[in-house]
């Protein structure tokens, strides 16, 4: 009793953000179509539902990022003298053909003057071709730095963008606040678990669940890109115990002419854990050589109405533009990632 105190907690006072996509439909494409009414709403429905596409792809992107806006970071030696820029590896799927480009020393650090406009995209070779050369649009453009959309970028200020598992679980816990908090009085309970390389990935996964599990998380999910699912799925061909074979002999069988398909590799994959069973599962969105070991009932993303939704608070779901011969169609969300809990997930280094 001499020793008690009162409950320690720290509240995150996570703020929204925005983001949106717009589409244009001239009036002259309306008008030129074969004047039935399904090929005019086939006309609008195409747009509207690649601006919906889009900004779901960028949500998905975002879930796993800081905030301060990059998509991208460049090659430690590129050339930046020409209009073909080198990307870090597993970066190039995050780039479109029309993206305007701004670019930053750090993610979320000051923007550098100057713009690019993406004119192609080569995602196996992680490259970007940009309508003029790297240092004439942008002068200052050096290797290592992050590339944003314009418009999305913190530019050394407030994030525009979700904070997401980068910015709940970072590489690094500091002093500098997040929504609020000072997590460095306890980096674990207020910035996430953090496990480097081991001897191979599903050693790193497992290290990682006996970190989590020691603090009393119980995650149920790891997340990681597709080239290091597969790699963990290679990894344990061969090794893995498949439920309802323990008896092997007696599924074993001879192949007949009726058989028409085989069937190799993993459906799924699971990992036990001293926590219990761990989903294993595969997300183009999720950053090479990185994984994320979550318990999903301490994450919510939070929003204002549905996400992404169009914004026809006026009853109207196109505007006629009042600089242009057309009409406008926007989606968006106002929201933002929310963590109750990250001392029970884990930032996992697959490299």
């Amino acid at each position: 009793q001499n020793n008690r105190g009162g409950t320690k907690l720290e509240d995150f006072v996570v703020t929204r953000v925005k983001d949106y996509a717009v589409v244009s439909v001239d009036n002259e494409t309306l008008l030129a179509a074969d004047g039935n009414e399904g090929s005019l709403l086939d006309v609008a429905k195409s747009k509207t539902d690649s601006a919906l596409a889009a900004l779901a792809r960028t949500m998905g992107r975002d879930i796993y990022r800081s905030g301060g806006g990059s998509i991208g970071e460049i090659h430690a030696s590129p050339s930046l003298g020409d209009t073909t820029i080198e990307l870090v590896a597993g970066h190039g799927i995050n780039f479109e053909v029309g993206y305007r480009l701004k670019a930053s020393a750090t993610d979320g650090g000051s923007l550098r003057p100057g713009v690019l406009e993406v004119t192609g995209v080569d995602r196996d070779a992680d490259t970007i071709t940009v309508n003029v050369a790297g240092t004439t649009g942008i002068p200052a453009l050096a290797a290592g730095d992050h590339f944003h959309v314009e418009g999305d970028a913190a530019d050394g200020g407030t994030n525009l963008k979700m904070s997401g598992l980068d910015a709940w679980i970072p590489s690094a816990i500091t002093a500098t606040p997040f929504f609020g908090v000072n997590r460095a009085q306890d980096a674990t309970r207020l910035g996430g678990q953090r496990q480097t390389w081991a001897t191979s990935t599903q050693a790193t996964i497992i290290n990682a669940a006996v970190k989590t599990a020691r603090e009393g998380g119980r995650p149920d999910a790891f997340f990681c890109n597709p080239t290091d699912w597969a790699e963990l799925a290679l990894d344990l061909e061969g090794k893995a115990l498949i439920t309802g074979t323990a008896d092997q002999g007696s599924s074993r069988r001879r192949y007949g002419g009726k058989d028409s398909a085989a069937t190799f590799g993993f459906a799924s994959l699971q990992l036990a854990s001293p926590a219990g069973m761990i989903s294993i599962y595969a997300d183009h969105n999720c950053p090479i050589n990185v994984g994320y070991l979550l318990q999903l009932d301490t994450w919510a993303f939070k929003t204002l109405g549905n996400a992404p939704r169009i914004l026809d608070f006026d009853g109207l779901k196109g505007v006629r533009e009042a600089n242009a011969d057309g009409v406008e169609y926007r989606w968006g969300y106002y929201g933002n990632l929310i963590c109750k809990a990250p001392g029970y997930n884990c930032r996992v280094a697959l490299v």
